[in-house]
């Protein structure tokens, strides 16, 4: 028994020496905000997927949602400029494209698991900067497949700290990854509870980004019904507000893919089933007790990074969130991003987080249609009458309507 624990140890510490030499240490700063990223910095972890593209594979919330200074070093190196070349956040993965030659001749590509996931009780080990601890160690079993979030996630005991954020989670007795930190559950005073990307969903986004297709989940407006368990189902609960290429309506039961084997348990099962799918599609459904299938016309979401929103008179105004637009012309629900502390905006009143319904009696749908009318304001030197929704999460009655009357001091593209 000793002999075998021994080499158990000795196994898990070549895992982790080998993982010092593909992780990396990702600092990431922005001077732009938006409800989902706030101004200032942060850091976390990533690791070496692909030496010849030059690709770090990290968690979307560490790579930002904006345009961002991202610098990452490996171990004993210096830090170098990156970009994002590709940022999901429906599964919190990102892909970072490092300059050519910055890669040192030590590091290693790390080894993903792209099928299944550790048997419960396997052997882990999580691998990044916690609390700024660089390139350093923790370890604890694999406890399952959890959905506490929209998507599935392995669970696991080895603690994650912020900076293990977009690092390896790594099988110890083969030393292979099998899941990116993501997060944990210690803020709902939860012991030991923390969750990784499974390695597969991470396997598919580069082998699609290799052959140079869309690697984003389809953009979809339907709105699913959840469970009692507040997990989103397969059955339709609204009609869609607009046109999104399904065909879906109120009532629907999404049973599958035609000629795919696979069975979903949730709307996220099936939304991550289409990833990378463009065109026409068969879905199989049941509509009013009878099985058909209607054919599906699907389009690829947007990347988010290099978002845009609208700067006027120090607030930004932008969509709603990332799951809909970046596109100024493309139509969606405008929200108020950001105020800057003693604008022209926050003296009048207008506050973080309302959503606009109508300016100067237009309702408006797109970030061009609002440039366009605050330059006629401010040529005519008036002000612009605001409309705006403010959402209340602990008050009665939930939401209030205000009106607004906003002096035009500034109007530019943010970022600039």
């Amino acid at each position: 028994m000793m002999i075998g624990a021994a080499r158990a140890d000795s196994v898990a510490e070549q895992a982790f020496a080998d993982a010092a030499h593909y992780t990396v240490r990702i600092s990431v700063s922005t001077d732009y905000s938006f409800i989902e990223s706030e101004k200032g910095g942060w850091t976390g972890a990533g690791f070496l997927v692909d030496r010849a593209r030059r690709w770090v594979l990290t968690n979307a919330h560490v790579a930002g949602y904006t345009d961002a200074k991202i610098l990452v070093a490996f171990k004993g190196g210096p830090r170098v400029a990156a970009k994002a070349k590709f940022v999901d956040n429906f599964v919190d993965v990102a892909v970072l494209e490092l300059p050519e030659g910055s890669i040192p001749a030590e590091a290693r590509e790390a080894r993903l698991a792209c099928e299944g996931t550790p048997a419960v009780g396997s052997d882990l080990g999580a691998f990044g900067h916690p609390l700024g601890y660089a390139f350093t160690a923790t370890r604890g079993i694999m406890a399952g497949v959890s959905r506490s979030k929209e998507y599935p996630q392995l669970q696991t005991d080895a603690p994650i700290s912020p900076g293990n954020s977009g690092g390896p989670l790594i099988d110890l007795s083969t030393g292979v990854v099998v899941g990116i930190n993501t997060a944990s559950a210690g803020e709902r005073r939860a012991q030991n509870m923390n969750f990784a990307v499974i390695a597969s969903e991470a396997c598919q986004v580069l082998d699609l980004l290799r052959a140079g297709k869309p690697a984003t989940v389809p953009k979809l407006a339907t709105t699913f019904a959840y469970d009692e368990d507040d997990v989103e189902t397969l059955t339709v609960a609204i009609d869609p507000v607009i046109e999104d290429g399904f065909g879906l309506r109120a009532g629907d039961t999404v049973l599958g893919l035609t000629n795919d084997p696979r069975k979903f348990q949730s709307a996220p099962d099936f939304l991550l089933a289409l990833r990378g799918r463009v065109g026409k599609t068969s879905i199989d459904i049941e509509r009013a007790g009878q099985r058909t299938t209607i054919e599906a016309n699907l389009t690829p979401s947007l990347q988010f990074v290099g978002r845009r929103g609208l700067l006027l008179s120090g607030a930004v105004f932008a969509s709603r969130s990332l799951k809909e637009i970046s596109n100024p012309g493309e139509a969606g629900t405008l929200i108020v991003h950001q105020v800057e502390p003693g604008s022209t905006a926050e003296l009048h009143e207008v506050r973080f987080g309302s959503f606009v319904v109508s300016v100067d009696g237009q309702k408006i749908r797109t970030l061009s249609q609002l440039e366009k009318i605050a330059r006629k304001a401010e040529a005519e030197r008036r002000e612009l009458r605001l409309v705006l929704r403010i959402v209340k999460d602990d008050e009665s009655p939930p939401e209030s309507y205000v009106l607004r009357d906003l002096p035009v001091d500034e109007i530019g593209w943010y970022p600039k």
